[in-house]
């Protein structure tokens, strides 16, 4: 699944980069391209991200409540879309590619088709998970799983007693941290 991933993204940066990367007016028909590129990012990344969360974070996904991985995956795919995309179109795209090479197009209008672009991103992104909490609810409601809810619940309730634990020997270690470094104070003042 992985492969036919990074070929769907190659595909993607050929399609909506290398081939589709124009310099267009607002609402034009090369500027809503653009618009339903990053729109169609935000939409399969966020399954993408969910797919991982499955698949190699299976123990996290069992736990955390659905709601709040929905939220991890938009804020994710919002930061992928922010930090990488838009800082690459503006930082090294416009900034040192374009400038050297003035016959390529510019990618970024300025700040309003950055944001419009962030905000095409996110709102896919919510709208694939709005899609992914109601097919989940309907598969609930209509194929409930109780022996899998009551394990999940039993996992839950161990892995919160180790949590415990864990705090616990932490809280005393840093009473210990906190006790040496209060004697290695005390003997360093007093030598003085």
């Amino acid at each position: 699944m992985n492969w036919i991933i990074l070929f769907g993204n190659l595909i993607f940066v050929y399609i909506w980069g290398y081939k589709g990367w124009q310099e267009a007016e607002y609402n034009t028909d090369a500027w809503w391209f653009d618009s339903y590129g990053h729109m169609i990012f935000g939409f399969c990344w966020a399954f993408i991200l969910l797919y991982w969360a499955k698949r190699y974070l299976l123990s996290l996904y069992v736990q955390i409540p659905k709601w709040v991985l929905a939220i991890v995956i938009i804020l994710a795919v919002s930061s992928i879309e922010t930090l990488v995309w838009e800082n690459y179109e503006f930082g090294i795209w416009d900034s040192l590619i374009q400038p050297a090479y003035p016959y390529l197009p510019k990618a970024q209008k300025g700040s309003p088709d950055t944001m419009m672009d962030i905000n095409f991103t996110t709102a896919a992104a919510i709208l694939a998970m709005i899609f992914w909490c109601v097919y989940r609810k309907f598969c609930v409601l209509k194929w409930p799983n109780e022996a899998a809810e009551e394990m999940r619940e039993e996992m839950i309730k161990r892995n919160k007693l180790s949590v415990d634990e864990i705090n616990s020997l932490q809280t005393e270690h840093r009473r210990f941290v906190r006790t040496k470094i209060k004697e290695w104070w005390e003997k360093v003042f007093q030598e003085k």
